[in-house]
């Protein structure tokens, strides 16, 4: 399967592409606020080394969120523009379990991600990589005592986890957007995903988490 792969949700702006199930190339950078004029460039970018074409896609996967509101709604259309010229689905992949997907313990972990002033983005799941909780927004103040025992891997979380000694930085990617899609595209497509929407989460739905 043939798969291009965006991911926007964050500082990272990245596009890959996996040919017949496997990753040919990909573009990625951490660049802050430029996610609408670098995609473009970044998909020509990897147009060129890769010889991918649109017609040779099975289907367009992009970052859901949660995440940052303009990068996501900049992922989304992208994805959407280059879908609808060729009539191709969409495969939407929640941001946080890609993180997850990157992740090897023995042991239940946090994917945490800051949203805006004190409040953190966060999901807990297992060694074996299922979600044990669903995707929420809360202050750090209600997070924080429920965390404390968990490594917890972050984006953009440094200041609230200064004191905390299994937090470990990372950052997502578009390699893992392509490869969750692969291995859920029959759960997780649209062939027709006119509707579709970023899982913004916060403003909308702020939750004490259980």
């Amino acid at each position: 399967m043939n798969i291009l792969a965006i991911e926007t949700a964050t500082e990272v702006c990245g596009i890959a592409y996996y040919e017949n199930d496997s990753i040919k190339g990909i573009e990625e950078k951490i660049i802050p606020r430029q996610h609408a004029a670098s995609l473009p460039l970044f998909y020509k970018a990897l147009q060129e080394k890769t010889g991918l074409l649109l017609n040779m896609l099975d289907g367009i996967a992009v970052s859901m969120g949660p995440g940052s509101f303009t990068g996501l709604r900049i992922g989304l259309s992208y994805a959407k523009g280059l879908a609808f010229s060729h009539d191709l689905p969409i495969i939407p992949v929640p941001t946080l379990q890609a993180i997850a997907s990157d992740v090897h313990l023995d042991d239940e972990f946090y994917v945490l991600v800051f949203s805006h002033r004190d409040m953190i983005y966060h999901q807990k799941f297992s060694a074996d990589l299922q979600q044990k909780s669903n995707a929420a927004v809360s202050k750090w103040s209600d997070l924080k005592p429920l965390i404390e025992n968990y490594a917890c891997f972050h984006v953009k979380c440094d200041t609230f986890l200064e004191d905390h000694d299994r937090a470990h930085k990372v950052h997502p990617s578009a390699k893992n957007i392509g490869s969750l899609a692969l291995t859920y595209y029959t759960d997780w497509v649209e062939e027709k995903p006119y509707a579709l929407v970023p899982n913004y989460i916060a403003p909308f739905e702020i939750k004490t988490p259980k």
